[in-house]
């Protein structure tokens, strides 16, 4: 009699704090024969919420008990809960604008395996990105700027729902997405931006940030929303830089934080990492 096939899935929980949570998840999976291959928890007591990830191996049978059972666990415990098959490779659309080292990275990464996903198309309001789309054979789309926003959103949805996207990366996108939008694709929106804001907003971050002798520059990747760069913070990086740097050597410095924190994001993201709760992460 052949052996069953077993494949590898993640669940993530997020409820009110009480007791006996992680054995009553761990039961599920166990009475369903599943085999536990990493379990993370953490109780932040601020909020008095528990959050878990598990990734465990079943059956394809097992599958759907597990589903159900945690259906009966999350209406006795008012639980949040997502169970991710690892079997499925998700799609995402980057956005850039002119310049491609964050493309390239996250291009690079998937392509040389230290990222699992796939890129379904380029979107951009400008072509120089044209090429790194076809360096790589993704789709590259460009929709002008001198439309107004909804006509642009209008096309974006289109190409979005053509090409099968599930989630959007803003690789350095100097476009902002309306508040529809945003709501549309809520927790979907991974934006990568200089670490400065507030306090360099505008034009030429790195120059004002050079002509105020800023000792450390960083970067930010968050959920994007319909406040401005104001979204669930993923993962931040910094770098300390010298004064004898000059604008050009805080330009590129730049680049490599934006380039790494942006990709840093993505994975946990990919890894089903990240928790949002009342505005904020947990990274499990």
């Amino acid at each position: 009699m052949n052996e069953p096939l077993f494949s590898r899935y993640v669940l993530k929980v997020s409820c009110p704090d009480q007791k006996g949570l992680i054995a009553s998840c761990t039961q599920v999976l166990a009475k369903a024969g599943a085999n536990i291959l990493d379990l993370t928890q953490h109780t932040t007591l601020d909020l008095k919420r528990f959050f878990l990830r598990a990734v465990f191996e079943c059956s394809e049978e097992s599958i759907g008990h597990i589903r159900n059972h945690i259906e009966e666990l999350a209406k006795r415990c008012q639980m949040d809960w997502d169970l991710y098959d690892n079997a499925h490779t998700r799609r995402l659309a980057l956005f850039g604008s002119k310049t491609d080292h964050c493309i390239y990275e996250l291009l690079l990464s998937a392509r040389d395996g230290d990222m699992r996903c796939d890129f379904s198309c380029i979107i951009s309001n400008h072509h120089e990105l044209e090429n790194v789309a076809s360096q790589f054979k993704v789709p590259f789309y460009f929709v002008s700027s001198d439309l107004d926003k909804p006509a642009q959103e209008v096309y974006l949805r289109k190409v979005l729902a053509e090409t099968h996207s599930e989630a959007l990366v803003l690789a350095r996108y100097m476009q902002i997405l309306s508040p529809e939008f945003t709501r549309e694709w809520a927790h979907k929106i991974i934006n990568i931006h200089h670490g400065f804001l507030p306090a360099f907003k505008g034009a030429k971050p790195y120059h004002q940030a050079w002509a105020k002798g800023v000792k450390i520059i960083g970067a930010t990747a968050h959920f994007a929303t319909e406040d401005l760069d104001q979204g669930p913070i993923i993962w931040q990086s910094v770098q300390q830089v010298d004064d004898t740097c000059s604008v050009d050597q805080f330009i590129r410095i730049g680049k490599d934080v934006e380039k790494r924190t942006l990709a840093k994001a993505l994975r946990l993201w990919l890894e089903h990492r990240v928790f949002v709760f009342q505005g904020r992460t947990f990274i499990l």
